[in-house]
């Protein structure tokens, strides 16, 4: 049964449906997922099989595609952390470069994919290279337009942003996450300036939300935590893993006030990729995450008036800088789109960040381990599970301390 799959006319509106404004593959009696972003680039959904096969792309029918196009010059990358498949289908020429759902991929992961598919474009002006995720969209765009500035086909992530849109969507909208499209312009920095990266440390010594988020009955709870992403290598594959290093306690917003000012009471020390999830709890315990983003301390730079780039401390302050990183209401992942009418935050909604850069990096951990936590219970490693929107109330999550001005 699951093989007549791919052949049944009934798959293909269903896929219509699932594959959204997302632009299709329709031509030599196929109807693919599926898009040439360049003559050479090319995204898709996830190649499924059995009963995924009827409303995804059916992994048969990428083959007879891919085989019947371009055989034997079709190299395929897998970004899915979640799951994976028969690579044997493919010839084997498959490589994974997972990072999750809704996320952006670890800074040290942009590099060597694009390099890989450099190093496969160019042994064969035949060749070409297969992107994709689950829906082939956010994180197979991320990278496609990595790439596209890594080759020199676009000079700034805006123009590599707006080449995938329209080539890969009905609506221009390709790379739609903040926190994706933040790293894409990580990347072009990172080439634009020849830097090469490398760790920087720091903590978080403030947060500051302003205006206050506007809860039902004009008052609420916020919480929040922290994470880490670190990144393993086994052989030619790689493994990312979000730590969990820090939850807070719950802090009430108060009707009236006009910013709400948290004082962070521990040093947690932060490297790389850090991901803080901010949550409403309500009365009753119930935990809603409200936003969420992604930034990387390396790339964090002074918005202060300050020729040297940061603020000496303690006279003349060897070992620290103060930083302020602020981000607007569209620079945040989930509450832009979930709050269109700005009831809850309004437009001009903002979260600044004043941190501390350790100057001297010293042998600082690539995490911190073993960081006392307001919350009495010990988090597990970061998962959609534990961090649903269906969550109930987490025990341990004490009163914080505030400011309100």
């Amino acid at each position: 049964m699951a093989t007549s799959f791919p052949n049944m006319n009934i798959t293909n509106p269903i896929r219509g449906l699932v594959s959204k404004r997302r632009n299709r593959y329709k031509q030599d009696g196929f109807n693919l997922d599926l898009t040439y972003i360049t003559d050479n680039i090319i995204a898709m959904g996830y190649p499924a099989s059995n009963i995924e096969g009827v409303y995804r792309n059916h992994i048969d029918d990428v083959v007879k595609l891919l085989d019947s196009k371009h055989n034997n010059h079709y190299f395929i990358y897998n970004l899915c952390s979640e799951r994976n498949y028969d690579k044997s289908k493919f010839h084997n020429r498959v490589q994974s470069f997972p990072f999750d759902d809704h996320n952006p991929p670890k800074i040290e992961l942009i590099q060597p994919f694009c390099r890989n598919v450099q190093e496969w474009l160019s042994k064969n002006p035949e060749n070409v290279a297969v992107v994709h995720c689950k829906a082939g969209k956010g994180r197979t765009g991320t990278m496609i337009c990595c790439y596209l500035l890594h080759s020199g086909a676009f000079a700034t992530a805006d123009e590599a942003l707006n080449h995938y849109g329209q080539a890969r969507t009905q609506d221009r909208k390709g790379v739609t996450i903040p926190s994706q499209v933040r790293y894409i312009r990580y990347y072009e920095t990172l080439l634009r300036e020849r830097l090469k990266y490398v760790p920087v440390c720091m903590y978080i010594k403030q947060i500051i939300l302003e205006p206050v988020p506007t809860f039902a009955g004009g008052q609420g709870y916020v919480c929040f935590s922290i994470s880490q992403q670190t990144l393993q290598e086994q052989g030619d594959q790689h493994t990312q893993k979000c730590n969990k290093l820090y939850k807070s306690g719950v802090y009430e917003v108060k009707k009236g006030v006009s910013k709400l000012v948290i004082n962070m009471d521990l040093c947690v020390v932060l490297v790389g990729d850090i991901k803080i999830e901010f949550y409403n709890k309500s009365k009753i315990g119930r935990k809603e995450r409200v936003f969420q983003f992604w930034f990387n301390t390396f790339f964090v730079v002074n918005q202060a008036d300050n020729s040297n780039g940061f603020i000496e401390q303690n006279g003349s302050g060897a070992c620290e800088q103060t930083y302020v990183l602020t981000l607007k209401k569209d620079e945040l992942d989930i509450v832009n789109k979930k709050d269109k009418q700005n009831k809850v935050f309004s437009a001009d909604f903002q979260l600044t960040l004043l941190i501390e850069k350790i100057k001297s990096q010293l042998n600082w951990p690539s995490y911190a381990q073993e960081i006392p936590r307001l919350s009495q219970d010990t988090p597990s490693e970061s998962s959609e599970a534990e961090w649903s929107e269906a969550d109930s109330a987490e025990e341990g999550w004490e009163s914080g301390e505030s400011t309100y001005l």
